[in-house]
This record gives C-alpha cells, structure tokens and sequence, in this order.
C-alpha cells in the first residue's frame, strides 16, 4: 500500500533518514532549508525551519543532527532551532556551489558530496572527528546518492551527470576507497538519472530515478530485478524506515515541473527490510 503524506508540495525533497529515537523519517526540503518528520502512520510535522540551503543532513549517535549547508557544515540537537546550531567546519564553496546528499560510513566518518549551478566541478568530501575536511573526488557533474554494503567493504556513489551508480571497494579503518568500476548506468530515451539511493538487507541497491518516474532495485551484479512506479516525475530519493525497517519513505521535486503529485511523499511497504544507516562520531 502507498500513501502520499499530505503537506504541501516540496520544492526539492531530498535525503530521507529514519530517526530510530523518535520512530519518525525525516526529510528535507533543500532550497526552501527545511526539515520535516513524518510517523509511518503518515502524520508530519515541520521539524526545522532555516535560511539555508538543507543540501544534506545526518544523524550522530545520539541521534542529533548535523546539517550540511552552503554557510557550513553544523551540529544541532534534534528538535532544536538555528539559534542551537554550532559550527563544525567550513568548506570553501564556488559560486553556486551547495552540499547535494551525505552518508555515514562504518566508523563514524561523514562523507558529502556537492554539485554547481552548473552541474560541473562537484566535489565529494571526507569529514572525520577533529580533523580538517579531506576532499576525495573532484571533478564530478552532480554527486548524489551514495550506500554501504557489504559490512561496510563495498561504497556505492552516483554522479548523476553522468547517469551511472560506481562501486568501490571500501577501507573503514582508514577511511579511504578504491577499485572504481561503473556498477549502474540508466540508459533510457527519457533522459532519467539516479539520483538518491540506498541498500536493502539483501545487499540489493534500491535509487530513484529523476525524470523517470519511479524507483529501480538492482541485484549485486547491477541488473535491474524490480521497478517501483511513482505519480511523479522527479523521484530524488528513498530511505527504509518503520518497525522492522520494513517501510520506504520515498521523496520528489515540484521544482520546474507543474503537476499535482510533483514534490510529493509517499510511504509504502517494502518488498524487502532495509537496514540501518551508520550514525556520525562526533
């Protein structure tokens, strides 16, 4: 069953998180620097109102936030307001430059990655506890959705520019990948892209499709096993969430496209049980 959450349109929903504290998924809407929670019942509420840009959030052990904004990179209690924000780091940003999704790897590292108004020189960053930010990709068109597999052994990022899903092999104690191979490219005529993305228990890749209408679940191997289709046309991102992991959470973009379910969010039931995102150290 999916149920679209009724709350008006987002502008650019993005970047869904389950927030095991409170049992709710939470959201961004990036350009309009907003976060929303929302129950697996469907109930939502504003949780965060700010004059930036929310390119990207995560959560710390303690289930705080931190925020990945053009003015930098903050650290605010869940709940709190941006009077409670306190800066963590800055990052020299081009004109037009802004955070676009982030993960956690397996000891708390945070990695970000950026795109530019015109989608080109997009960077990814390291971010790791008392230390300066390492910039590890440059170079890119849009950076988007990244996961973990494997036991943490196997990092997956998307460049949405261009159209492809990479996998690289994934070293925790140091931080550091390597071994970079194309493991999903989107060859259709209607210029789809993947966009946001994450991982299942069965270690399958599950990425929504930005200008196609739906999400696509491929196998280890990178082939396509299942298709979820969407009323809307910009689909940006998912996230697992619910009792059991066993719900989606599933965000798009009104952004440039007229159409009454453009920017909308639904939940449904999972073919499969998701597993937890990692949590940052701060």
């Amino acid at each position: 069953m999916m149920k679209k959450l009724s709350l008006p349109p987002c502008d650019l929903g993005e970047g869904p998180l389950w927030h095991e504290e409170t049992q709710e998924f939470v959201f961004a809407d990036i350009t309009k620097g907003r976060l929303f929670a929302a129950a697996p019942s469907g109930e939502v509420q504003l949780l965060l109102q700010t004059d930036w840009q929310l390119g990207a959030f995560l959560f710390d052990t303690a289930g705080n936030l931190i925020l990945f904004t053009e003015q930098g990179v903050f650290a605010l209690p869940y709940g709190g307001t941006p009077t409670d924000c306190r800066l963590l780091w800055e990052i020299p940003m081009q004109a037009g430059e802004r955070f676009n999704d982030a993960i956690c790897d397996p000891a708390g590292r945070m990695l970000a990655g950026t795109k530019t108004a015109e989608n080109r020189n997009g960077s990814l960053w390291l971010f790791d506890k008392n230390l300066q930010p390492m910039r590890l990709l440059q170079g890119l068109q849009i950076s988007n959705g990244m996961g973990f597999a494997e036991h943490g052994t196997v990092f997956y990022h998307t460049d949405s520019g261009q159209r492809t899903i990479y996998r690289y092999h994934y070293n925790a104690a140091q931080g550091t990948f390597a071994d970079p191979r194309a493991f999903f490219t989107l060859q259709t005529p209607d210029n789809a892209v993947p966009d946001g993305m994450t991982v299942d228990k069965r270690g399958q890749v599950w990425t929504a499709c930005w200008g196609g209408n739906c999400l696509r679940c491929l196998n280890t191997d990178g082939q396509e096993t299942a298709k979820i289709s969407l009323p809307a046309t910009q689909v940006s991102s998912l996230t697992f969430g619910g009792p059991d992991l066993q719900k989606i959470l599933i965000t798009s973009a009104a952004c440039g496209c007229p159409g009454a379910d453009e920017g909308g969010i639904w939940i449904l039931d999972a073919p499969c049980p998701g597993v937890a995102e990692y949590r940052a150290v701060l």
